[in-house]
């Protein structure tokens, strides 16, 4: 699989003062179809074939949805390329209802949250401290119908807790009003609570650059998800940034 380079995805408005509780995101999805018309091969085609894999391998139990998590063992970036990418293909493609989870909790760099001009905005981190109540609050509509994100929310860091009854809690909820659920994760190989994580999912996805990601370190991810309990872990390799 192909990923596009590294798209700019400035959100028209990120100071938070929405006039309610949805902040502006960005609009992403904009600048995909601007991608697709300038690529000679459009970087859309691959991720429009893994959403017909996906239907077709994880077709979901009945009356639920599935929950994917995405994660890199080199850095948040390219999760966050992909991650946006698939959720516009899932709903472009296959008509599905589609939450993205910003599950991050050592944060490498601005990830989908800052990428969706949302870091100053609550969400998965307060719902990880006590906050459950306030789940179908702390989701924000993209632009994008269909598309829905939980922001990161806290500081990030060490102290950001992983409670998976919690998580658990969410995930099977989520399940139940959208097709798809997207989960960006941290580094297995930095962060446990990354691992923890994975295990509440139905798949992990994850993702090497060519000529930048190493064989060990992708083995290595694979390995200590596989030893964790995590039962169903994919690899996707894009191409290496022009």
């Amino acid at each position: 699989m192909r990923l596009p380079p590294q798209l700019d995805f400035m959100p028209e408005d990120s100071s938070g003062k929405s006039g309610g509780r949805k902040l502006v995101p960005a609009s992403w999805y904009e600048r995909l179809r601007q991608m697709v018309g300038r690529e000679p091969e459009p970087p859309s085609r691959s991720f429009r074939f893994m959403s017909r894999l996906i239907e077709r391998e994880y077709p979901g139990k009945e009356g639920g949805g599935v929950c994917l998590a995405l994660a890199s063992p080199d850095d948040d970036e390219l999760g966050t390329d992909a991650l946006l990418m698939l959720a516009y293909c899932l709903r472009s493609e296959l008509g599905s209802k589609v939450l993205m989870i910003d599950a991050r909790m050592s944060r490498q760099d601005e990830g989908l949250t800052g990428r969706l001009g949302l870091a100053q905005a609550e969400g998965f981190a307060e719902l990880m401290g006590g906050e459950v109540e306030r789940r179908d609050e702390l989701v924000h509509e993209t632009r994008v119908e269909g598309v829905s994100v939980l922001p990161a929310g806290g500081p990030g860091g060490r102290h950001t807790p992983l409670v998976r009854p919690k998580l658990g809690g969410l995930l099977d909820a989520a399940k139940q009003n959208y097709d798809h659920v997207l989960m960006q994760l941290g580094s297995p190989l930095q962060d446990t609570r990354s691992v923890m994580a994975a295990i509440e999912v139905d798949a992990v996805f994850l993702l090497a650059e060519e000529n930048r990601t190493f064989m060990r370190s992708l083995d290595d991810s694979r390995k200590v998800l596989l030893e964790n309990g995590v039962k169903d872990v994919r690899v996707v390799v894009s191409g290496a940034k022009s």
